[in-house]
């Protein structure tokens, strides 16, 4: 199991020893044919995904509010513990760079799927 980065669980997006599923259903499968239920998953799986992005960004959002606070504690000498304050800064620092590189990964995910040719 791998440790939580900023405060982040981990999101599990394929589990070793579990099959991927087929991207496109074969011709003869019951899938292949009814496309309002898989049409139906898709949309649920959407709305999931977009809700737990939501859930992470906020997170950071969170980390970055937390390491502000600290920061201006620090300044104003209300908070006298250093390192706590650098503590909630590292977390909001990693937390803000883990995001702008899944955002980076995905840009050129998509970017590589934009070259594919049909």
């Amino acid at each position: 199991m791998s440790m939580p980065i900023g405060g982040l669980p981990p999101i599990p997006l394929w589990q070793p020893g579990s099959r991927l599923p087929d991207p496109v259903p074969a011709a003869g499968s019951a899938a292949a044919g009814s496309g309002a239920p898989q049409g139906a998953a898709a949309a649920g799986d959407g709305a999931r995904f977009l809700q737990e992005l939501q859930k992470a960004l906020q997170q950071v959002n969170d980390l970055q509010l937390q390491a502000e606070r600290a920061g201006a504690g620090l300044a104003s000498g209300s908070i006298d513990d250093v390192a706590r304050a650098m503590i909630a800064a590292q977390k909001a620092s990693l937390a803000l760079d883990l995001t702008v590189e899944v955002r980076n990964r995905a840009l050129e995910a998509y970017q590589e799927i934009m070259r594919m040719q049909v």
